[in-house]
């Protein structure tokens, strides 16, 4: 029998030992992720997600990465994000939201510093992390005493894991195209609800409207008005999932005064209605049991 002692004193990762909070762990298989969450944001958590098989195509901070298998992918709060499955290879993926995190040197509820690659490798802890992600989702199912205490101390380890994985390599790109891309991309998402024409972006930056639709597509992959469509249906789903707001309501709120339109447009990105798309969120999130 070989004994290993554990070290008799260690730095705590968590800034003044506050802890993190689990708020909840997904489990989303093929089917689930054939629906795209287009571009929307959390403002109040943390979300981690490990992808378990297959590729996706993820737009994280306004720049798009190819995804796959393995992979870690790191939402700080306020990172605007949008996922699609490859539809050449399924996507099945684990997530978690976290809240209460500090981190020294980090905005709150940030695991990264800003604008670090949001995309790690995980490598040989795949597996540790894929199961750390399988206990917590079993736990919190299974409903019985302790559960939670156990998942949270659980996240807590995938936490610690997913830090030691880091390239702590300082990653932010300082070239002009990416700099105005950026501040293209922040005025959009100030004032997507807002914007009908290229024209009202071009004139309130004051850049040529080809230069703009240029350096914009290099940033991020999007056009201009494809990069807001994207981002109002985005703002439509979680108002779906969070609110008892109707779709007309809905649909005013996103920056669209026809509903028709609205639910058309919705309708193509997502592939149902958003009637439709409410309804089938619900079911999917219903309580084993219930």
């Amino acid at each position: 029998m070989v004994q290993s002692f554990v070290k008799k004193e260690f730095t705590p990762s968590f800034e003044n030992g506050k802890l993190p909070k689990l708020l909840y762990v997904c489990k989303a298989e093929a089917d689930h992720t054939k629906l795209p969450c287009v571009m929307h944001v959390h403002h109040d958590r943390l979300e981690i997600l490990y992808i378990r098989d297959g590729r996706g195509i993820h737009t994280i901070g306004g720049r798009q990465y190819h995804t796959k298998k393995g992979d870690i992918l790191i939402y700080n709060s306020g990172m605007i994000h949008d996922e699609r499955t490859n539809p050449e290879a399924e996507m099945s993926v684990y997530s978690c939201g976290v809240g209460n995190l500090k981190l020294e040197g980090l905005r709150e509820n940030c695991l990264i510093p800003d604008g670090s690659s949001p995309v790690l490798r995980s490598g040989a802890f795949g597996q540790d992390i894929e199961d750390l992600f399988r206990m917590m989702y079993t736990q919190i199912c299974s409903g019985n005493t302790g559960a939670e205490e156990i998942s949270h101390h659980l996240m807590h380890t995938l936490l610690i894991m997913v830090l030691k994985q880091m390239d702590r390599r300082n990653d932010t790109e300082e070239s002009k195209g990416v700099i105005l891309g950026e501040r293209i991309k922040n005025y959009l998402d100030e004032h997507f609800s807002e914007i009908d024409t290229l024209e009202t972006i071009s004139e309130a930056l004051n850049i040529s409207l080809s230069y703009l639709c240029h350096i914009f597509k290099e940033t991020t992959g999007y056009a201009p008005m494809q990069y807001i469509m994207r981002r109002r249906i985005g703002e439509a789903q979680s108002l779906l999932i969070n609110t008892q707001y109707n779709s007309t309501e809905i649909a005013s709120l996103v920056g669209y005064d026809n509903s028709n339109y609205f639910n058309t447009i919705f309708t193509k990105i997502v592939g149902m209605s958003p009637i439709k798309y409410r309804k089938c969120w619900v079911d999917i999130n219903e309580p084993v049991g219930k």
